[in-house]
């Protein structure tokens, strides 16, 4: 079974106000059959969902690296030793 590619182009730009957000052509092969499916649905924006899929992988890798740095930052402090209610209350009677 030989393997054919098949690819996706994407470029295009953005007005935005004053800014203007310029695109990248991102090529991806795909499997044949996946690409037929994609085919019978023209009506759906390919680029606008592949884009946004993106853009929520991005932020949930994000998401894990804060995550991450505040657990290793956690990881550091020692727990009180006084319940926080008790804490909390000091500081309303102290003002």
């Amino acid at each position: 079974m030989s393997c054919q590619p098949i690819f996706i182009y994407m470029r295009c730009m953005h007005d935005i106000g004053d800014a203007v957000l310029s695109t990248v052509t991102l090529s991806i092969r795909i499997r044949r059959d996946l690409r037929e499916k994609m085919r019978r649905f023209q009506h759906i924006d390919w680029r606008y969902e592949i884009e946004r899929f993106i853009e929520e992988r991005i932020r949930e890798e994000q998401l894990k690296e804060v995550l991450n740095t505040i657990e290793n930052v956690l990881r550091g402090v020692k727990p009180s030793e006084e319940p926080a209610w008790k804490s909390i209350r000091e500081s309303r009677k102290s003002r």
